[in-house]
């Protein structure tokens, strides 16, 4: 077994973060546009404009931050970061007009995708490849069940209908962040990633192979929005499947990846594994593809028994996608650098997010020769998968025992 500079209290304190994170965002997410519409009383179209503000500083925030805790050290970080994105969820809970709202939820998403590279970062510095897989992976498990968990007071205050209940989920909210602040506090300096010292085209812009692979990964990330975005507008406008399959596929999806992903992850620290699993998630995103529109056939079981179907073959993309793209990514990661390529990869799902919508609406008004092009396109990025290098290519210090980088 390997060892790191992380002990299993500390990583217990890790993954409490990373759950609460993730629970106090899926708070908001859950029902952002809900919230805004009758906390705030905002018609749709600045509905619209709100969320779309909120999507574009999270773009921009990710790497300022990320370069921000390279300089003063992660657990610092932290602290402030989550104090600030607890104090932009209270300004959310006192908004009343336009301007306010999208001040708050503008700064709550510049903090949106860069805290979660810096909690990567914590739990895997000083670690081997192996280990920072397997710990990514129960981290990533952890915040799915977050992001669910987050949803449930988020609908009961939908249930209720008062203001003050919309409200005290956004405070509630903010209070689990200053938890957060709290115990990330009380990290450790053990294995601290700190700033290197500036080195000539060392910068992750001038990383070739390592923003191949984040764009490959980015483009595949699209068979997550096709699942959650496509194929549940497709069953409420082309199928006669039950209404309630639409919340099925969400409930499967998210169960699965929590049983599933620390399991599927194991191995993946070869490259040349992970490189593989990048295949197979593409090649199974595209059996997905050509699975989902056989819930336009019949009625009763036969359209849900194609829902299943559709969602187990998606969610097993999604589960080979992340874990072969993230562990390709950490062999062309130096140690002292995964803040900033951490937060860089993970903007690879973040452009997914902001493009993959409107592609998704594209698609759907092809109708089934759309899901056929989609099919076609995971299918060819999987292949393309097989052209990215497998052996980083660091120097010196660089190739360090702690280093992910595993020889092809």
């Amino acid at each position: 077994m390997s060892r790191d500079h992380t002990t299993t209290s500390a990583r217990r304190r890790i993954y409490a973060v990373g759950l609460a994170d993730s629970t106090g965002l899926g708070m908001y997410l859950a029902f952002s546009a809900v919230y805004l519409n009758q906390a705030v009383r905002m018609p749709n179209d600045q509905i619209g404009l709100v969320l779309g503000i909120t999507g574009i500083t999270s773009l921009l925030g990710a790497l300022p931050i990320a370069r921000f805790a390279q300089r003063h050290g992660l657990r610092r970080a932290l602290w402030w970061l989550f104090l600030a994105r607890a104090a932009s969820y209270v300004a959310l809970a006192c908004a009343v007009n336009l301007p306010t709202a999208a001040l708050a939820a503008g700064f709550g998403g510049l903090l949106n995708r860069g805290i979660g590279p810096l909690v990567q970062s914590v739990l895997i510095a000083g670690t081997d490849s192996a280990g920072a897989v397997a710990g990514l992976a129960r981290l990533r498990a952890l915040r799915n069940a977050g992001m669910a968990a987050g949803a449930l007071p988020s609908g009961a205050a939908v249930a209720i209908g008062q203001q003050w209940a919309y409200r005290g989920v956004m405070l509630a909210a903010a209070a689990v962040f200053v938890g957060c602040a709290v115990i990330s506090r009380g990290f450790c300096d053990s294995g601290e990633v700190k700033r290197p010292a500036a080195r000539r085209g060392a910068g992750v812009g001038r990383d070739r192979v390592f923003l191949l692979i984040t764009a490959s990964y980015g483009a595949l990330t699209l068979s997550a929005i096709l699942l959650g975005v496509g194929l549940p507008l497709w069953i409420t406008q082309r199928t006669h499947a039950p209404s309630w399959s639409v919340g099925l596929v969400q409930i499967l999806n998210t169960v699965l990846v929590v049983l599933l992903q620390v399991r599927v992850s194991r191995g993946s620290q070869d490259p040349r594994r992970a490189r593989a699993m990048m295949l197979a998630g593409g090649l199974l995103a595209a059996a997905g593809a050509l699975a989902a529109p056989l819930t336009g056939f019949g009625r009763g079981a036969l359209p849900l028994a194609a829902v299943v179907l559709t969602v187990l073959l998606m969610t097993g993309a999604e589960l080979y996608i992340t874990s072969g793209g993230l562990s390709l990514a950490l062999a062309h990661t130096p140690q002292e650098r995964r803040p900033v390529y951490l937060a860089t990869f993970n903007l690879g799902f973040a452009a997914a997010t902001v493009v993959g919508p409107t592609l998704v609406s594209l698609g759907l008004g092809l109708g089934r020769p759309g899901w056929f092009a989609w099919a076609l396109l995971f299918a060819l990025l999987g292949l393309a998968c097989l052209a990215l290098p497998t052996a980083p290519r660091l120097r010196g210090a660089e190739r360090t025992a702690g280093n992910s980088a595993v020889s092809a």
